[in-house]
């Protein structure tokens, strides 16, 4: 099945547009000059009538005015006939058109005069139609009550053929139809050549779409465009921008994965080569070489788990939040992470304080507040000299709570700072220890706008960090509506 372009579609759509309304139009235009036609032929009809009357139906009736009226029927294609109460003929002079058993036949269905004071009132109707080898025809008939000077009473009746309005109407209508059509086929050649024009832009947008090599910094540089056409432009090329950086991060990503995970594995098969060689009789070569595999095992693993988190913070919307943590839940948080924290570097100096209004929760999970709390007091205490401190703070800043995590450590380089929440980006000196893989940063703040928060560094070098984490306060309907209020 073949698909129509959108220029085809809106010639084709606005032709018929265009057809409809002249149809409208022309139907409106025929019925109205079809009604004035009649009108206007009954009013002569009408004049006629009053004509006779003024000459005198008495007159009529003794054949005495014939000659004057022998002209009219014959160019109007008419009857004059007058008859008595009975029905009885008193005067009859018709057209060639009509021969006496046509005449008959509609004097037969002309409606009666009424009776009693409606008598003598005009009446008019379409009593008869034939057809015969000249070809259709149809009668308009006006009859009229008539007293005679003897004091009998009759109907004078005008019979006429509507062939002249019907012709008329019908070479309107050919006019019509005519203009119509011409009207229509310029309509459609005019906006053929406009819809040309007004797609030539766009065809050539098109055209250079299918041209771009998106991998070759290539993007569209059409100048003299429309408004709407250059903000098409715009869009594709800011698009073209965004797959070019997610392609670019994606390879990054790929390398990067690539490099975490060969290490690990170079150093298993290199203790599993001495294993191979020498370990087996050997407990010096194989009690280090299990004790390695087992660790680089052990970061292989972190990594995956790593790795696979990032994939379900993608692809996973967590759901909305109903309890969070109190300013209980927070200490309690605080006084185990701490103490995690003194078993591994007992000579740091440790506080924590939490500042929360009664009532008011931190709009997060507790198990994922840990788990970015955990990671970033692990960077804090690898990072900080000996006889250093860590501070973990919480307090409310308007509808946000900030969590903090500080040090008076070796701090960030400055050139560093914007890259530490970049995929498995390292300092050098990370990279050259083999510590990290560069993910858990880039985790905890994936963590943390899933919940509609935010966390961002400050640093000095050799001053130390604060890692400030601001998530949404979680407050009872009762404190909402307080708050409203002020």
């Amino acid at each position: 099945m073949s698909r129509r372009t959108t220029q085809s579609s809106l010639l084709r759509w606005s032709t018929c547009w265009c057809a409809i309304v002249f149809i409208v139009f022309s139907t409106v235009f025929m019925a109205a000059f079809s009604t004035a036609s009649l009108n206007s032929y009954k009013r002569v009809m009408e004049l006629e009538m009053a004509t006779l009357l003024g000459q005198g139906v008495d007159q009529l009736a003794t054949q005495t005015v014939t000659t004057s009226w022998d002209r009219y029927v014959a160019v109007t294609d008419s009857v004059i006939r007058l008859t008595d109460n009975g029905g009885n003929v008193l005067f009859q002079i018709n057209s060639p058109v009509f021969n006496s058993d046509v005449v008959q036949q509609i004097a037969n269905r002309v409606p009666p005069q009424p009776q009693g004071q409606a008598f003598s009132k005009l009446q008019w109707s379409y009593p008869y139609k034939w057809r015969d080898a000249s070809g259709f025809h149809r009668v308009i008939a006006l009859t009229e009550g008539v007293h005679f000077e003897n004091g009998a009473s009759g109907v004078l009746a005008i019979y006429s053929l509507t062939d002249p309005l019907r012709q008329d109407t019908l070479h309107m209508l050919t006019i019509f139809v005519v203009m119509d059509l011409a009207v229509v086929a310029l309509f459609a050649g005019g906006m053929y050549v406009l819809l040309r024009r007004g797609f030539q832009p766009l065809q050539r947008l098109m055209a250079g779409i299918q041209q771009v090599e998106w991998r070759r910094a290539g993007r569209l540089r059409f100048e003299q465009l429309p408004p709407e056409l250059a903000s098409l432009q715009q869009s594709i090329n800011q698009l073209l921008d965004r797959i070019d950086d997610a392609v670019d991060e994606q390879r990054r990503f790929m390398a990067d994965a690539s490099h975490e995970l060969r290490t690990p594995l170079a150093i298993v098969a290199g203790h599993a080569n001495l294993l191979r060689r020498w370990g087996s009789k050997n407990a010096r070569v194989w009690e280090p070489a299990v004790r390695n595999i087992v660790l680089e095992v052990e970061r292989l693993q972190k990594l995956v788990d790593q790795l696979l988190t990032m994939s379900r913070l993608e692809e996973e919307k967590l759901p909305p939040v109903t309890e969070g943590i109190d300013q209980r839940g927070l200490e309690e948080l605080f006084v185990r992470l701490s103490e995690d924290a003194a078993v591994l570097r007992p000579d740091l100096d440790m506080e924590a304080h939490v500042h929360l209004t009664p009532g008011a929760r931190v709009a997060i999970e507790r198990d994922r507040l840990r788990q970015v709390l955990v990671g970033l007091i692990d960077n804090a205490i690898r990072h900080t000299r000996e006889g250093g401190w860590l501070l973990l703070a919480a307090r409310e800043e308007g509808p946000m709570v900030r969590v903090s995590v500080s040090d008076n450590g070796e701090g960030i380089p400055a050139d560093v700072l914007p890259h530490i929440f970049e995929r498995f980006y390292r300092g050098d000196a990370a990279r050259a220890t083999g510590k990290g893989s560069g993910l858990g940063l880039a985790i905890s703040k994936q963590l943390i706008e899933a919940y509609q928060g935010k966390i961002y560094v400050r640093s000095r070098e050799g001053r130390g960090t604060t890692v400030i984490i601001l998530l949404p306060t979680l407050r009872p309907m009762h404190m909402r509506d307080e708050r409203s209020e002020e």
